[in-house]
């Protein structure tokens, strides 16, 4: 089975667009988005509808969607952020904001976990970002893999059978028997690692392998929406930067 897992697609419709006219060369069998379908960029319904009319084994809640419903107290977000919330609450249609209410934080499957943030009090949105947080999250995952986003990076850490973790520095994995994994798939519409192409991850469970993908998108049109919708000029020029 080929799976895809995005997350943060933070309303760039332009990035998400771009993403998924990959998805349909890729042949997927699933589907799963790891949360923050909204926030920040210009289009939230539209990459709403977008997500919803694929065939989804399932997506959980990010901080930004559940901030956009009233779950989450704004005032946890920075300044811009919260600005994009407000924002983001008043164009969400009726139908969307119930979508969004009922996203569940975590789903276990048979072989993997998936949650937005952590695996550890999920609700409070922590970034994992240093092995001793990565060791926390090993802790609570019992499956072989946990897969998670939030901090708009990529990487892969493994767990040897001795409970020793490594940061593995590539783009692909090959899983070893007796070991875990904690794998950030990065950000479809705001990367943060200083690349500004649409970040994705593909997991084939019969090759036994999970991969980083990377594809460019119109970043000046989702710019563009940005500033014409009078969100926060600095959420269009980060797109550029990957920052």
């Amino acid at each position: 089975m080929k799976c895809v897992l995005f997350a943060d697609i933070h309303s760039n419709l332009e990035a998400f667009q771009a993403v998924r006219e990959e998805f349909e060369k890729e042949k997927i069998d699933e589907y799963i988005c790891l949360g923050d379908i909204v926030g920040y960029a210009a289009n939230p319904n539209e990459c709403i509808k977008l997500v919803r009319e694929l065939n989804l084994l399932t997506t959980i809640a990010g901080n930004h969607d559940w901030a956009s419903v009233g779950k989450v107290d704004i005032n946890y977000f920075n300044p811009i952020a919260k600005e994009a919330i407000l924002w983001t609450q008043r164009q969400l249609t009726e139908e969307n904001k119930g979508f969004l209410q009922n996203l569940p934080l975590t789903k276990e499957f048979d072989d993997f976990v998936i949650a937005h943030g952590s695996l550890y009090s999920p609700q409070e949105w922590h970034y994992i970002s240093v092995l001793q947080e990565a060791k926390k999250n090993f802790e609570c995952q019992n499956r072989k893999i946990c897969f998670i986003a939030h901090s708009h990076k990529s990487f892969f850490v493994s767990q040897n059978p001795e409970g020793n973790q490594e940061v593995i520095r590539a783009t692909k994995v090959f899983l070893k028997d007796g070991y875990k994994y904690l794998v950030n798939i990065g950000s479809v519409g705001q990367p943060r690692d200083g690349n500004p192409d649409a970040c994705y991850c593909l997991y084939d469970t019969t090759k036994k392998e999970i991969e980083i993908k990377r594809i460019s998108y119109e970043i000046k049109k989702a710019q563009d929406k940005i500033i014409s919708a009078g969100l926060p000029q600095e959420l269009a020029w980060r797109l550029s930067l990957g920052r």
